[in-house]
């Protein structure tokens, strides 16, 4: 996607009256953006946080108008999709290209139930879940905070949501995991 220099323009106006503002947030946010995917473990981080910013720059004039609160929070909204969308064509690439190599059974049989745990928790919960450990650092802190305040909640309800999930997903992946090294056990006998 080419952007003119009209939508740039309006992407800068949209982040600050200033014009200098406006300059500085926008390198604050890239910059910030391309932390998240590097460690997402994406290693074109650069393209990403590019290709993030173009999609906002798509939407700017069906947003700029009604759209309350930091235009950052929007542009990790954006850059969460992002992610999701390339760990979808990750797993769909290594579920076609043969892999070779050595492979730790306990991590994978652990990453798989996590797969399946995930599959089975509901929308809502899934997404908080995941949005939730999508930061780290300050980032983290400052989203959990943006996090709470879409949900109407304090960061400590949030953070209690949160722990309650993962507990669940914990005994889920547990109990996943004691099913399939019993149907190993008992294939080797």
């Amino acid at each position: 996607m080419v952007i003119s220099a009209e939508q740039f323009d309006a992407l800068l106006t949209w982040l600050d009256a200033d014009r200098d503002g406006a300059g500085v947030k926008y390198e604050t946010i890239r910059s910030g953006l391309v932390r998240v995917f590097v460690s997402k473990g994406l290693d074109d981080a650069e393209d990403l946080a590019d290709e993030t910013i173009n999609r906002v720059i798509g939407k700017l004039p069906d947003i700029q108008e009604t759209y309350c609160g930091e235009p950052v929070r929007y542009f990790h909204g954006v850059a969460r999709n992002v992610i999701r969308e390339r760990v979808r064509r990750r797993e769909v690439a290594l579920e076609v290209t043969p892999v070779t190599g050595f492979a730790d059974p306990i991590l994978t049989t652990e990453h798989e139930c996590l797969k399946l745990c995930l599959e089975v928790v509901p929308p809502d919960k899934r997404d908080l879940i995941l949005d939730y450990y999508l930061y780290e650092g300050h980032d983290k802190i400052e989203h959990h905070k943006g996090m709470a305040k879409a949900r109407g909640i304090t960061v400590g309800a949030l953070r209690g949501r949160a722990h309650q999930i993962r507990v669940g997903l914990d005994e889920c992946v547990k109990q996943c995991v004691r099913r399939k090294e019993n149907k190993t056990a008992s294939k080797g006998h």
